[in-house]
């Protein structure tokens, strides 16, 4: 079958965002170079750069990856597509519906300029949304489903056949494979927080030091397993899953429900800026209005989020009744 239009087309957009990221990565790093290193430099601000960095280049390595196997009408860059719209939604909802409600600071005669700055954010997070949406909608219809299924197979596996097998597209619901994604995803970029020994706050309570990195060690670790296991279907996976988004939900409600939760908020942010050698009081803070808005924000779309995932891992418990019980067949 001949390529459709539609898919040409996501596979140009695909470059120019992953040739973009690309070239912001590297910018960002000759940025970097350019920095003065001094005494008074912040190492976790060295240690963000890199990490940015690290992002872009991966973001922008797997985009042009995935163009080429669309050209390629390969099964496995669909899915990719399809997880990394999944991820544009993830990143970019929350902001389009935090932004009407984020309280900014009037800068005297600025006039309308931070309603300009809403706005362009809003057309900026919209336009990536609405990518997003729209290649979730059309790499999921029936005909462009067939473009890629009537494909030979490569005779290279990728990584994300690798942990996708030929077997599975046909029995794993779209909504699993996202989720999964999201989950090893997450696990990834959240594991080199490990070594910053940001503080956490588990059931209310604050975890700070040596506490605090093993407690993201494991639950990045525990994530990422329950990511794996959702991919490749296994009654394990889903039920690790579920126990997982149970236990976010409870703590998102803790947080919100405890007294004083926003007053440690408030103290372990002040306490992480002064141990990172960044200001902790006056321009470049927190204001205690920011702090409530971001932590009721944070924990009402967590909530939010997590029972969606909670819905679908939950309703979708056949396609992994089915794995265990029937052989799997190639399409």
């Amino acid at each position: 079958m001949n390529r459709s239009t539609g898919v040409t087309v996501s596979a140009v957009l695909v470059f120019i965002g992953s040739g973009l990221t690309v070239v912001f990565g590297g910018l960002f790093g000759f940025v970097t170079l350019l920095v003065p290193k001094g005494p008074a430099q912040s190492p976790f601000v060295r240690y963000v750069l890199a990490f940015s960095i690290v992002m872009y280049a991966a973001f922008g390595i797997w985009g042009i990856a995935s163009g080429i196997g669309l050209l390629r009408l390969r099964q496995w860059a669909r899915i990719s597509v399809l997880v990394f719209s999944g991820i544009l939604l993830f990143f970019t909802v929350p902001v389009l519906i935090m932004l009407p409600f984020l309280p900014m600071p009037r800068l005297e005669g600025s006039g309308n300029i931070v309603l300009a700055i809403k706005l362009g954010m809003s057309f900026f997070y919209g336009t990536i949304a609405a990518i997003g949406g729209g290649w979730l909608y059309f790499f999921n219809r029936r005909s462009v489903k067939e473009q890629f299924r009537r494909q030979p197979e490569a005779v290279l596996l990728t990584s994300a056949e690798a942990i996708i097998p030929a077997s599975s597209p046909s029995r794993r619901p779209l909504s699993i494979g996202i989720i999964g994604w999201i989950l090893v995803v997450g696990s990834c970029f959240a594991l080199p927080m490990v070594l910053f020994r940001l503080p956490m706050f588990i059931l209310g309570f604050p975890l700070t030091g040596w506490r605090a990195s093993l407690t993201m060690l494991i639950w990045c670790v525990v994530q990422g397993a329950a990511g794996v296991g959702l991919l490749k279907l296994q009654s394990w996976g889903r039920t690790l899953a579920i126990c997982l988004f149970l236990f976010g939900l409870l703590n998102c409600t803790v947080l919100v429900l405890v007294p004083s939760v926003a007053a440690r908020v408030a103290q372990a942010n002040t306490e992480m800026q002064s141990r990172m050698g960044l200001p902790t009081t006056g321009q470049g803070t927190f204001a205690p209005e920011m702090t409530h808005f971001f932590l009721w924000f944070g924990a009402i779309f967590g909530a939010a989020f997590t029972v969606l995932q909670l819905w679908f891992v939950v309703t979708r418990k056949q396609a992994f009744t089915a794995t265990n019980e029937v052989p799997a067949i190639s399409p």
